[in-house]
């Protein structure tokens, strides 16, 4: 005869605690793995971003037999803003009362008279001659973001503690990376391969420029001009230090290279080649790198 028990079937309390610690240990385990994947997959993605701005600057050389220049303000650097006002680009900073005008990529003018930045002048050579031919400076570019830190998203300029940004009433996209100011020198000058006499696989071309996290996405332009217009440090860099982006850095990100990654910046040098820099790299090494031609003996 079938007696059915009256015991039912199921998890103890104990039992219970035990699958939710041992659950607790393996997401503890994994989810730093699953960060640190993620992590070398932005880092990879940023270094592919780096190749290509470096090599787009080599077809440059071969094709007009200099690098760009980082570009610069003239009188004629104006841009009909969005009421349908002329206006020049510019910012004001709060700390020094200066009022710096940027100039605007034009694709009707010369390399040494380019009034935008290296970025903008290689356009063409990144397979973007559309945004460059009709001067879309409103568009993102993504391979000048790295998503360690932001999303490729044009913003309208907004003013802040810092200074007063004028953008014409346009959104603007911007560059995570920045020119070596020492081969990418504002216009009308434009090096050539020539001037790299420390050899190109010891000179810096562009690198991960250092930002504070809060400015990311905050519509400042301090330090972090778009990459449309030229002659500012928002796409060149000649500081000596390599820091890791944090809230607390306040303004040392000035003029100094940076990342949000784990263990250094990446940068790619005149060669094509991309190496990553620890946040220890001593300052004298950076500015024996930055330098084309200062005879150092790079360790």
């Amino acid at each position: 005869m079938y007696v059915r028990s009256s015991c039912k079937s199921g998890f103890t309390l104990v039992e219970l605690l035990v699958s939710i610690s041992i659950i607790s240990v393996l997401v503890g385990l994994l989810l730093p793995a699953a960060q640190r994947v993620r992590e070398a997959a932005t880092r990879i993605a940023c270094a592919n971003n780096l190749r290509q701005s470096a090599l787009a600057m080599q077809h440059h050389h071969d094709t007009y037999g200099v690098w760009p220049s980082n570009g610069g303000w003239d009188p004629t650097d104006w841009i009909v803003a969005v009421n349908g006002d002329r206006t020049y680009i510019s910012t004001t900073v709060y700390e020094t009362g200066i009022t710096s005008m940027w100039g605007v990529g034009d694709p009707s003018r010369s390399s040494r008279s380019q009034g935008g930045s290296w970025a903008y002048a290689i356009l063409p050579f990144i397979e973007q001659d559309n945004m460059y031919q009709n001067r879309s400076w409103t568009v993102a570019a993504t391979c000048y973001t790295c998503s360690t830190r932001r999303s490729p998203e044009a913003i309208v300029p907004v003013n802040d503690a810092y200074g007063e940004y004028n953008g014409g009433g346009w959104k603007w996209g911007k560059t995570d990376y920045a020119a070596n100011g020492l081969v990418i020198p504002n216009r009308p000058l434009c090096l050539t391969i020539a001037s790299i006499t420390d050899g190109t696989s010891n000179t810096i071309l562009v690198g991960e420029k250092s930002m504070n996290p809060k400015d990311y996405d905050s519509g400042t332009w301090y330090w972090d001009e778009p990459f449309f217009t030229g002659g500012s440090n928002g796409t060149q860099r000649g500081g000596s230090l390599i820091v890791h982006d944090s809230p607390e850095m306040g303004l040392l990100f000035r003029d100094n290279w940076g990342s949000a990654h784990l263990n250094g910046a990446q940068f790619a040098f005149a060669d094509g080649s991309v190496r990553t820099l620890s946040f220890l790299t001593s300052g004298d090494v950076v500015h024996a790198l930055l330098t084309p031609a200062g005879g150092e003996i790079v360790p």
